[in-house]
């Protein structure tokens, strides 16, 4: 064999070698990530904790926290699980983007004590502070608030990042047009709250809506925003709706268990494909009341009325009966785009022919 044979040889079994201890070395870090991904440790363990590095989730126990540039390098996501004690600007390390904090915490977080990096913050059942303006970083796109969560949440404390703000049980706060960034598509009230939202409140860019349990209050024209797609009303929710309140983006309404007003024709828009109605509701549908978009309706438990002709729209695919419906469904009263139809346990009646599709629950 020549020289040149001998070398090309030699480099060929070297690079073989070399690829099979890099894959052994690629695979042997891959493992260490996937096994210490998540990990839950306190001071102690940290302290004796040998592959750091490999973290990206880290649940923390105690009030005695690493320094700043003690946190793993590729630390992501913090979970500060009984941590009560005030920040400050050296407590969190740069690299995460999610903060959640456990239900212990109450401590008022000073402005430049968050990362800029941080996109993701949730504050445990206990927090009841104010929130000061500057604190909230530019980068955070979802906010969660606690259940004890009842503060004024002023104009300018809300970074024009954020995307999702989530308010606790206990939040019963008038909101001030201009406090909700422009920014925001995502709203969600808790259980208490029940404060006429003003004209102007709500950003123009939302469109995800969802009040709790106690909320009760005419919804004005003009209240809901333009982009708005997803309504949802709580449990406590009997308010009539005027015809010009809800807006033509609106696809998605929701009604909870005590909503039983008459729906005025006119009052829905024309936008509208999903309607559901909470477990009271029993009154008339009047034909023209119902929007010729609507392809997907649902009655609650005590729903029981005659269901007139030209009451359901020609565009309904799928309708449902709650618990309590038992009415002569006369040849017809259902238009011939249905697919779909679900009646409860107390339907006794004569099922009319030719659909596609026919449940009974």
């Amino acid at each position: 064999m020549s020289l040149v044979h001998r070398d090309a040889s030699s480099n060929a079994d070297r690079r073989f070698w070399n690829n099979i201890f890099l894959r052994n070395e690629i695979h042997k870090h891959i493992l260490k990530f996937i096994e210490h991904n998540v990990v839950e440790l306190n001071r102690s363990s940290y302290d004796q904790f040998k592959d750091k590095s490999y973290i990206t989730s880290l649940e923390w126990h105690g009030d005695t926290l690493p320094d700043k540039n003690e946190f793993p390098p590729f630390l992501i996501n913090l979970y500060l699980c009984t941590f009560n004690k005030m920040l400050t600007p050296t407590t969190l390390p740069n690299t995460i983007t999610t903060l959640t904090f456990g239900d212990d915490f109450n401590q008022v977080v000073k402005p430049g004590t968050l990362p800029n990096s941080l996109t993701t913050l949730t504050f445990g059942y206990g927090f009841n502070q104010v929130v000061l303006s500057g604190t909230l970083p530019n980068s955070l796109t979802t906010l969660t608030f606690g259940h004890d969560f009842n503060q004024v949440v002023l104009p300018g404390t809300l970074p024009n990042s954020l995307t999702t703000l989530t308010f606790g049980d206990d939040f019963k706060q008038i909101v001030p047009p201009g406090t909700l960034p422009n920014s925001l598509t995502t709203l969600t009230f808790g259980y208490c709250f029940n404060q006429v939202i003003l004209p102007g409140t709500l950003p123009n860019n939302l469109t995800t809506l969802t009040f709790g349990y106690d909320f009760n209050q005419v919804v004005k024209p003009y209240t809901l925003p333009n982009n708005l797609t997803t309504l949802t009303f709580g449990n406590d929710f009997n308010q009539v709706f005027l015809p010009g309140t809800l807006p033509n983006s609106l696809t998605t309404l929701t009604f909870g268990y005590c909503f039983n007003q008459v729906v005025l024709p006119g009052s829905l828009p024309n936008s509208l494909t999903t309607l559901t109605f909470g477990y009271c509701f029993n009154q008339v549908v009047l034909p023209g009341s119902l929007p010729n978009s609507l392809t997907t309706l649902t009655f609650g438990s005590y729903f029981n009325r005659v269901v007139l002709p030209g009451s359901l729209p020609n565009s309904l695919t799928t309708l449902t009966f709650g618990h309590s419906f038992n009415r002569v469904v006369k040849p017809g009263t259902l238009p011939n785009s249905l697919t779909t139809l679900t009646f409860g346990e107390c339907f006794k009646k004569v099922v009319p022919p030719g659909l596609f599709k026919i449940n009974k629950k």
